[in-house]
């Protein structure tokens, strides 16, 4: 090879690669656009920190973001009171207990101990433990005794908080009326329910800081928000009034072996609710065990039998069709016409329209309504009230009655609405309707809410007494309450009398329909009594039923009158109510002093029943 040729080979071999080269330049050329773009998203960052100056609530967000923990808790609810100032439902402090989980990592005797104390089982602790965030709940509201025990165990990282909680210093017995809340204090039934937007307060909202690894840097925040609490309630319920009324309706309900019942207490003046009981044995199987806070005074409907008799004749008798002494034929307890087949308890030959109330007589009553026939029956039950949507009170799970319209009816279902089956009927429609017979003959709207206040006591809305219209003359009305006087003194009603005061009322008893066989029972019944006293002067009405009372004796003069007495009798004298009959020397002895309101009837054994 000549020196010409090796020449060659040399400059081919040190010749720069073409492609290498290429390469070389497009990398630079990329890592000069990528260093000038950073360096002028830092150049511009730099400006608006330096030169426009981001607010300081800007930057608080960015930290805050990266060294606090935000925790919204529930908000402090309003308080509700009895008509006296009686506290029924308060907001306490309870402790609570909350974890960061990005630290938290307890050991398996921790573990095992936590658990035993907070009643859980130690997977469910893990799972809190393995959750993602900054914050979970370890346990909500626990006992004063758990906290301390947790406390105990000095395990850094379980942070302890304060949450409200509501506490009813009135008990068990008031839930079915006040109702429940949930866990972040929401309103789950009853007043709680109705009212949340009134009781709710503003949510709560406090902040934890923690250093750079998660951890609290101190257990007490200084940065929680102002808290403001709900708006209070004060009811029309008299708590004083309301332990009489559950003391002797569960005292009554267990003489009566009974599946359930209510008593409720009115003001006949006013339309003011003034105690609503609600009690269950729980003694069938198959029943809910939400059934002990079912506030069957409100969401029960029911066939009201022979309450409603005095009612409708009262109807008839403002009408000019019937007068107080007019004789009828009552077949001796049994009448049939066609379809129509109707039976009297306490079968008599003939009665007048005073007697057919007093003793209660089927065949009587029919044969007195039918002057009006259908339409002005129909119309008679919407007059007093009954399935109207006026009688609701704003409570949640509070129902109306049901009457289908007169031109469905049959003959023999028009038999049965005359005296009280065929149609479904609320405590609160009851009572109101005889409560125009107590006062003169006006329905009056009832009512269980006050007023409402301001979380500092003022005075935010006021609830008044209000006429809904006249149903009676104060002529007819004044009769018809002559009349039920007499069903206590001398009638079906006799269990109701009281020593020191007049009393008026009627009894009711109604089979059940059973909707298995499409008829209606020959066992189950419906026991109930209505009155109100002093008959003279009401202050009170009074409707006490008993439902599935003892089957070998289940009449509402057996069972409800006897509870009626009771209760009116202790709530008269609580009340100051002057007596208006002279007892007799005799008697003096038997009649028990005026006394302090009954103290609360324990707590009975649980049963199980079927609604």
């Amino acid at each position: 090879m000549n020196i010409h040729s090796l020449k060659q080979v040399w400059r081919q071999w040190t010749r720069p690669n073409q492609a290498v080269d290429s390469f070389r330049i497009q990398r630079s050329k990329f890592l000069s656009i990528c260093f000038f773009a950073v360096f002028g998203i830092m150049s511009i960052r730099a400006v608006i920190i330096l030169v426009l100056s981001p607010s300081a609530d800007i930057l608080d967000k960015l930290a805050n973001g990266q060294y606090q923990t935000k925790i919204e808790l529930a908000p402090y609810r309003g308080n509700i009171y009895d008509r006296r100032g009686e506290p029924l439902a308060i907001s306490i402090r309870k402790p609570s207990f909350f974890i960061n989980p990005r630290v938290f990592d307890p050991t398996p005797e921790e573990i095992r101990k936590i658990a035993k104390i907070l009643n859980q089982t130690p997977q469910k602790i893990k799972e809190i433990a393995a959750k993602k965030g900054y914050f979970a709940w370890l346990a909500r509201k626990v006992e004063k005794t758990q906290a301390d025990q947790i406390n105990e165990l000095k395990i850094k990282e379980i942070a302890e908080i304060a949450e409200p909680s509501r506490f009813y210093p009135s008990g068990f017995e008031m839930a079915p009326i006040l109702g429940t809340v949930g866990i972040d204090n929401n309103g789950m039934s009853g007043l709680e329910l109705a009212y949340e937007k009134i009781l709710k307060g503003d949510k709560l909202t406090t902040y934890r800081n923690r250093d750079a690894r998660g951890k609290a840097i101190y257990q007490d925040s200084i940065l929680a928000s102002p808290e403001k609490t709900g708006q209070n309630i004060v009811l029309t319920i008299d708590s004083a009034i309301q332990d009489i009324a559950q003391t002797a309706l569960e005292k009554g309900l267990l003489a009566a072996d009974a599946k359930s019942g209510f008593a409720v207490v009115s003001d006949p003046h006013t339309g003011r609710i003034l105690a609503l009981a609600n009690h269950s044995l729980k003694r069938h199987a198959g029943s809910n065990e939400d059934e002990s806070q079912r506030n069957f005074a409100l969401a029960d409907t029911f066939e009201p039998g022979s309450v409603v008799k005095p009612l409708l004749i009262g109807k008839v008798l403002d009408a000019g069709l019937v007068r107080m002494d007019e004789q009828f034929n009552t077949y001796s307890g049994f009448y049939h016409e066609g379809s129509i087949k109707i039976h009297d308890d306490h079968p008599l030959p003939s009665m007048t329209t005073e007697e057919v109330i007093t003793h209660s007589s089927n065949i009587g009553t029919y044969q007195i309504v039918r002057r009006l026939g259908p339409e002005r029956l129909y119309n008679a039950y919407q007059d007093l009230g009954f399935t109207k949507p006026e009688q609701l009170m704003g409570i949640s799970g509070q129902s109306r009655g049901r009457l289908s319209h007169w031109e469905k009816w049959a003959p023999s279902r028009f038999a049965n609405l005359a005296f009280g089956q065929g149609i479904a009927v609320t405590a609160m429609e009851m009572v109101q309707a005889y409560g125009a017979i107590a006062n003169g003959g006006t329905l009056m709207k009832p009512y269980i809410i006050d007023h409402i206040e301001s979380p500092e006591g003022g005075m935010v809305e006021a609830h008044s007494s209000e006429v809904l219209r006249r149903v009676y003359s104060p002529e007819a009305a004044f009769k018809i309450r002559g009349v039920l006087q007499k069903t206590v003194e001398e009638g079906t009603g006799g269990k109701a009398k009281i020593a020191e005061y007049t009393t008026a009322g009627k009894t009711g008893t109604s089979q059940k329909f059973d909707i298995t066989t499409h008829t209606y029972s020959p066992k189950l019944r419906v026991a109930g009594f209505i009155g109100f006293a002093p008959a003279t002067d009401p202050h009170l009405v009074i409707y006490v039923v008993v439902d599935e009372p003892d089957a070998g004796k289940g009449y509402g003069g057996t069972w409800s009158a006897p509870i009626f007495k009771e209760i009116a009798e202790e709530s008269l004298r609580y009340l100051n109510v002057a007596p208006d009959k002279v007892v007799p020397e005799k008697d003096k002895e038997k009649v028990a002093p005026v006394q302090e309101p009954l103290a609360k009837a324990a707590p009975h054994p649980v049963k199980k029943s079927v609604n």
